[in-house]
């Protein structure tokens, strides 16, 4: 269930405080829109507090969903979907999936060959390769599914002239 306007709005004072930072509405409409988008009313509120203790910095948005989620960043998501894929080739079976991420990206590093395949000293190559495409593939996902930030204003300040 989505959280609602007065749990983010005392969760949001709060961090606010806590980080000493204010923001302008636009800002906390962003926020407020990513974060309901990929966030429970549960998982919001364990991602605020583990930011409240955790964090030095006030977090992003990405920051939020990696609290609430328990993801800890698209870096270890992608080292465990290299890692899922290692096992399974040391099972015997299926690595991936038809049309899948995982999928297209080990093509891209392992050159179409099967990883079954490839010679054990480029396994640490690969998965270095693995992991940093995999990294840029759900950051680019994620800025995909954020909300188009305001444009420049139209006048130019003073100061600027």
């Amino acid at each position: 269930m989505p959280f609602s306007d007065a749990q983010f709005a005392a969760a949001w004072t709060v961090l606010e405080d806590r980080f000493s930072r204010k923001h302008n509405a636009q800002t906390v409409k962003i926020y407020r829109d990513i974060l309901t988008a990929e966030l429970s009313e549960t998982q919001f509120a364990d991602a605020c507090r583990a930011a409240f203790r955790l964090d030095t910095f006030f977090p992003s948005p990405q920051r939020l969903i990696d609290l609430g989620t328990g993801s800890q960043g698209f870096h270890l998501q992608a080292i465990a979907a290299w890692d899922t894929c290692m096992d399974r080739m040391h099972r015997g079976e299926q690595i991936t999936e038809p049309g899948s991420l995982e999928r297209r990206l080990l093509n891209s590093v392992t050159h179409g060959q099967p990883l079954g395949l490839v010679e054990t000293r480029q396994l640490d190559f690969l998965k270095k390769e693995f992991v940093t495409r995999y990294t840029s593939e759900l950051a680019q996902q994620a800025a995909a599914r954020t909300p188009a930030l305001p444009g420049a204003p139209v006048e130019v300040p003073r100061v600027l002239q």
